[in-house]
């Protein structure tokens, strides 16, 4: 994913499509990684626009990061 598009993003426009690498890449994680969450239901909600091909609104992908934020901090004693 280009800066220019991460700037875009920043400035509101919330529902660009990332693709499993853009998410990968903003996570720090691996592409497999992603994959996994997503087969396991455990990552952000993704769109399937074919059969292999998948994306990801940017809007789901900081929501999902905010839950996970949120139930880190319900845990904590």
């Amino acid at each position: 994913m280009s800066s220019d598009m991460l700037d875009d993003a920043d400035a509101g426009e919330e529902d660009i499509l990332l693709t499993p690498d853009d998410v990968a890449r903003m996570m720090r994680v691996s592409r497999r990684t992603v994959s996994t969450w997503r087969y396991r239901g455990k990552g952000p909600r993704c769109v399937h626009v074919t059969h292999n091909c998948v994306r990801y609104r940017m809007s789901e992908v900081r929501k999902w990061l905010m839950d996970k934020e949120q139930q880190e901090q319900e845990a904590r004693p």
